[in-house]
């Protein structure tokens, strides 16, 4: 199939944004230039709404002429990498028969190269496995691959079932499932070497919860006579060990290396002086270091932005190894651009978009990024290391370039302990200067940046459509630690487990500062005329959840709230996560830790809630639920909602891959907001008839929380 993308222009500008239009934003997930620079290969996840699936559809862009091909459509893809001499690339598909290892050449379609039985199925059903995933159940043969530089090696894991445990299980083995409704599938991965006469040989079984085997096929480290793979040395979801081993291509046979703390490092910057690359410090600029073997260091000096974000566009090197472009993400004004690095210094390639996803020719003279910001659509643009210079080559989505953007604007803010926190304005579409609006707050962590409609940030929260309805939205980064460096030892601590804080201290730093700086922000809107003090929401996922569900027990400022699929931070999940919690709370909720618990935890917290409390969930967690009980005890109005999978017995994903759940859930979000911060009682269904249900919950709410307070420059009243 030829698809054609012209550069599409918003001819109309009164076309505005609807839940639709969120849900139908295309994303690309990787991307390879051939060798030759004429084409592009890349996959984009996309939606189809008619079928209500979620899709990751396969293209080859010609460079030349703009002209797009779609090779396939899967249900599931990954690792897409370029064939060395050869317009072709590689590619992990699942195009019905599982996931399997395809080659894409000079014909139209894709061909099978290497397939393992598939009869493990990964994903969130019953008598599937269980891992982390935004897509659909699928099933998996090859579960990721690694060739030898010289192609003479495939490097692959294979998914195979593994034998039932009929035994009776004790302790660990039994708390691990408090919160599985299922039985544990049983799941082996088969670590194997091919050689290019074909012949396969078994290197390894590990455990899928050996997290480097299952989802980095054991890192591969190749040399010119064998490679080193490392494993886990537990089986734990935590490990603080992994095992190194060595492997000769002439006996096939493994021997120990040693073991190091926690696990290999994935993305090892090297850089001109042949050390390790890392940003270094805190503040608005960081150190660009690099830290050779003997421990010597380089320093390129001070600059606005960090390298090794997972989200950034990558990194590359050139052949002779004197120059890399470093994919890097921005402190003050959160976006993605890259960083040209060589012995002579450090130059910048940054605008005031992302480029968010790149790949560049070997040598380094120009590349393909993807460029996008939060009022900007994704483009294909053509970037040059050498002179910075970026030249429009593509846009991905006429149906976006359609739209008349609404004003973004960026922002730092500080809170009553002097920490900053980074984030967006996304204003009304019809704003008007002296008119006070109604405002919600979403927040993910640091996901707050320029890439446009995101889930990663906004979940199903329609933040467009919120501000085409009148609603000031402002999207908000918690305060980071590299800008607030007294913040880091109580994340450190959170993260290990172990440290010199108190519990009270390492919320303070994770919590509770954050819900601070949500406050601040808020009064200050008010101080300047912009935000009505009384119609205040706040919406968040994940790690947002955590955030939403502590502010609405912890402030009075909220009137509203819709917390996403997360349940952290409840008494229940202490035998899941008793690391963080040991941290956070001390220990169990009992005996003289429980007074931790009720400091923090928003179940025990619930009669201080002002907000009535939407969650909208895809798991059924057993925080959650408390949560909400706990709410509706106390009488503030609170609603939970499941979202289904494809099936009954079949759980949504925690990034909804469903179109019609992710339009049913920004709806509920629509008309949730609507009711309680503007009065108004949908019609169109988007409330799925809870209207009457809410109606009755506002009537027996508790007595109202007392008149929002506005907290002065100089801290709390």
């Amino acid at each position: 199939m030829i698809v054609s993308c012209p550069v599409a222009m918003a001819d109309d500008p009164g076309r505005r944004w609807t839940p639709e239009d969120i849900v139908s934003v295309p994303k690309v997930m990787s991307m390879a230039l051939s060798y030759d620079g004429a084409e592009l290969a890349y996959l984009e996840r996309t939606v189809d709404i008619a079928g209500n699936r979620t899709l990751l559809v396969l293209y080859r862009l010609d460079l030349a002429s703009g002209v797009r091909t779609e090779v396939a459509r899967a249900i599931a893809a990954d690792q897409l990498e370029a064939i060395a001499g050869m317009r072709a690339w590689n590619v992990l598909l699942d195009l019905g028969d599982g996931q399997q290892l395809y080659q894409i050449d000079s014909g139209a379609s894709a061909r099978l190269v290497l397939a393992s039985e598939a009869k493990v199925t990964v994903g969130q059903a019953e008598g599937n496995l269980f891992a982390v995933s935004s897509l659909a159940p699928h099933r998996v043969g090859i579960l990721a691959y690694d060739w030898s530089p010289d192609r003479r090696w495939l490097w692959y894991a294979a998914l195979k079932p593994g034998a039932s445990d009929t035994r009776v299980q004790f302790d660990s083995e039994v708390t691990a499932q408090k919160h599985r409704r299922r039985a544990p599938v049983p799941a082996v991965v088969e670590l194997r070497l091919r050689s290019s006469s074909g012949e396969d040989t078994l290197i390894a079984t590990r455990p899928t919860s050996d997290r480097l085997a299952f989802y980095l096929a054991a890192t591969v480290r190749w040399g010119e006579d064998g490679l080193r793979y490392f494993v886990e040395t537990t089986s734990g979801t935590k490990s603080d060990e992994s095992e190194a081993f060595d492997l000769k291509f002439a006996s096939l046979a493994s021997t120990s290396a040693g073991t190091l703390p926690g696990l290999p490092s994935v993305d090892y910057l090297k850089g001109p002086h042949g050390g390790q690359l890392a940003s270094e410090g805190t503040g608005e600029s960081l150190d660009l270091i690099e830290t050779g073997p003997d421990g010597l260091k380089h320093r390129y000096g001070r600059y606005g932005f960090y390298v090794g974000d997972p989200r950034s566009a990558a990194n590359w090197r050139s052949g002779d190894g004197r120059r890399i472009v470093l994919g890097v993400r921005t402190t003050t004004h959160p976006r993605y651009g890259l960083a040209v690095v060589s012995k002579a210094g450090v130059r910048t390639i940054l605008t005031e978009k992302s480029l968010s996803r790149c790949d560049f020719r070997a040598d380094l003279s120009w590349g393909i990024c993807v460029e996008e910001s939060l009022s900007q659509p994704p483009r294909f643009v053509r970037v040059e290391p050498g002179s910075g210079r970026i030249t429009k080559v593509l846009a991905l989505s006429a149906r976006h370039e359609a739209i008349a953007p609404l004003k973004i604007t960026t922002h730092q803010w500080k809170n009553r302990a002097d920490h900053i926190a980074t984030g967006f304005i996304v204003w009304p579409r019809d704003y008007e200067k002296g008119q006070r609006y109604p405002a919600i707050l979403v927040t993910h962590g640091s996901d707050a940046d320029e890439r446009f409609a995101d889930q990663d940030l906004q979940w199903d929260y329609p933040v467009q459509a919120w501000a085409e309805r009148g609603y000031i939205v402002v999207l908000i980064n918690d305060p980071s630690p590299r800008q607030n460096p007294d913040l880091m030892p109580g994340y450190a601590q959170w993260r290990s487990g172990k440290g010199p804080l108190s519990p009270a201290q390492v919320q303070d730093s994770a919590w509770i500062d954050v819900v601070h700086m949500l406050e601040d922000v808020v009064s200050q809107l008010v101080r300047d005329g912009l935000v009505d003090g009384s119609r205040v929401g706040i919406a968040g996922y994940s790690r947002g959840s955590q955030i939403t569900n502590v502010a609405v027990t912890q402030s009075g400022l909220f009137r509203a709230a819709s917390s996403g699929d997360g349940s952290f931070l409840e008494p229940s999940a202490w035998s899941q996560v008793m690391r963080s919690y040991t941290a956070i709370f001390g220990g169990p909720p009992a005996g003289s830790f429980l007074e931790n618990y009720r400091r923090l935890s928003p179940s025990l917290r619930a009669d201080h809630a002002c907000a009535a409390v939407l969650q909208q969930m895809a798991t059924p967690f057993a925080g959650a639920i408390e949560f909400h009980m706990s709410l509706r005890v106390a009488r503030v109005p609170s609603q939970i909602s499941l979202y289904p999978g494809e099936t009954t017995a079949t759980d949504e994903t925690h990034l909804f891959h469903i179109p019609s759940n992710r339009l049913a859930a920004m709806r509920e979000n629509l008309a949730w907001f609507d009711f309680w911060l503007r009065d108004v009682e949908q019609t169109d269904g988007s409330s799925a008839g809870r209207a009457d249900h809410w109606i009755g919950m506002a009537r027996d709410r508790s007595a109202p929380c007392p008149a929002v307070p506005v907290i002065s420059s100089d801290g709390p009243p």
